[in-house]
């Protein structure tokens, strides 16, 4: 996502470096890049006026910093201006849960945007942060939507409830059995449409009328770009709405929606949708946007992946190992499926400061295919192979080889690579157990928790 966003702005800005002292004409030449790529980015062309004459107010004034220099001001100014562009603090919230139970969640949106797999990831975060969901389903008008909803919610174990009669009838039964089933946060599926009509409207006012909803969510496709802030505006006049779910942030390398809607709506992003697993739902930060738009990276959501994919024991497991400057194939399979958990390859990789520089290198379906033939290689030794690599002789390497379909040159390959990471562990570590000046696990973000 962003990515031809990132890699402009980016250019733009690093033309400023290496000058010791910032004329306005140099701070025009720069803004006027930005505003082509957000433009090109499919920014509504207003949110892109205010956003420069802002940056160009405060790049040229009298605010300064001594600590940075001219073109470090000029990238400060533009991160806080993205920042606030996109809403501040204003999404990061997340849910929000009603103070007598159950939290009602109606989530509106075109057809296709999304919404019944969101609904899902929904109910899973709101599982995650301790309380017990359900979902309801009330698009009665798509064929199969019911059973869709039904067959994702019964694979993620999550209460369902549908039914018969009118869409408002449904959710109230719904909703009750719901309540009854301990269920404290309930998510209701509803119909879209190819485009907005009253009709759809008009259910969704009735709907709202008689479920009295918590939070009413737009769930709205990123890659519609400005149509997405036509979208936004048309049901935020009909049903009033708390804030957006943008969805298939990751297959839109303009970005123009995330970064009109706010603005052009008045109604924060409150999660966006980055992958197709079930996981794939992150609050939305403002902040950590932006630095991914600047080419900063997003540390901060790389550590959540990290811990929320690792448990405590096997966290602790795989940091006696490193302290004893020791790494198993079965800790190279943890770390591999850590990393598949966090998702794909490219996703991690541009959470990484300068990521987008990286991505050709170490991401793609290339890297992708590695990382399954070095899964299936491990996986083809028996578990005392694994614990003890040292053991895998020539006749063993063969096997290994044919039970994985690869190459014993392939296999060589996974065992020097293991070496070598068993060899610089050691050197960090000074080649002592837990001794070394610094806190190896701690660096590599496996303190159990």
């Amino acid at each position: 996502m962003f990515e031809t966003l990132t890699e402009r702005i980016s250019a733009a800005l690093k033309k400023l470096s290496g000058r010791g002292v910032l004329r306005p004409e140099d701070v025009d030449t720069a803004l006027r890049e930005v505003r082509l790529a957000l433009l090109e980015a499919d920014v509504n062309f207003r949110v892109v006026k205010d956003f420069s004459e802002k940056v160009k107010e405060r790049a040229v004034g009298a605010e300064v910093m001594t600590s940075l220099s001219p073109a470090q001001q000029v990238v400060r100014v533009v991160h806080e201006e993205l920042v606030a562009l996109l809403g501040g603090e204003e999404g990061a919230a997340g849910l929000r849960y009603a103070p007598a139970p159950p939290t009602i969640v109606l989530l509106v949106g075109l057809q296709g945007s999304g919404k019944t797999t969101t609904s899902v990831k929904l109910a899973l975060l709101a599982r995650r942060e301790g309380h017990r969901p359900a979902l309801i389903a009330l698009d009665l008008r798509r064929p199969a939507a019911v059973d869709q909803l039904r067959v994702l919610a019964e694979r993620e174990k999550i209460a369902f409830f549908s039914g018969q009669g009118t869409v408002e009838e449904i959710a109230l039964t719904s909703v009750a059995e719901a309540r009854k089933a301990g269920c404290d946060v309930v998510i209701l599926d509803t119909a879209g449409r190819l485009q907005v009509d009253p009709e759809l409207m008009g259910e969704l006012v009735r709907l709202g009328q008689a479920v009295r909803a918590t939070e009413t969510l737009l769930v709205a496709d990123a890659m519609t770009g400005q149509e997405a802030v036509n979208v936004g505006l048309a049901f935020d006049q009909a049903v009033g709405l708390d804030g957006v779910i943008l969805t298939k942030l990751d297959g839109d390398a303009r970005g123009g929606a995330a970064l009109s809607l706010r603005a052009a709506t008045g109604k924060p992003i409150r999660f966006v949708g980055i992958g197709e697993k079930p996981a794939d739902l992150e609050v939305f930060h403002a902040d950590r946007m932006a630095s991914r738009i600047l080419g900063m990276g997003d540390v901060l959501t790389l550590i959540e992946k990290a811990q929320a994919t690792m448990d405590q024991e096997t966290a602790a497991q795989l940091e006696r190992n490193v302290r004893a400057g020791r790494i198993t194939f079965d800790d190279l399979l943890l770390q591999m499926r850590q990393l598949r958990g966090m998702g794909s390859m490219e996703s991690v990789v541009a959470m990484l400061p300068g990521g987008a520089r990286l991505k050709d290198q170490v991401a793609g379906p290339e890297a992708e295919r590695e990382v399954a033939r070095t899964e299936a290689i491990i996986l083809s030794m028996t578990r005392q192979e694994r614990a003890h690599p040292e053991r895998i002789d020539g006749s063993r390497r063969k096997r290994i080889a044919r039970g994985s379909g690869t190459q014993v040159a392939d296999v060589n390959r996974v065992l020097r690579s293991r070496e070598q990471m068993e060899q610089m562990i050691k050197q960090l570590t000074g080649g002592r157990p837990g001794k070394g000046g610094f806190d190896l696990g701690k660096l590599m973000g496996m303190r159990p928790r």
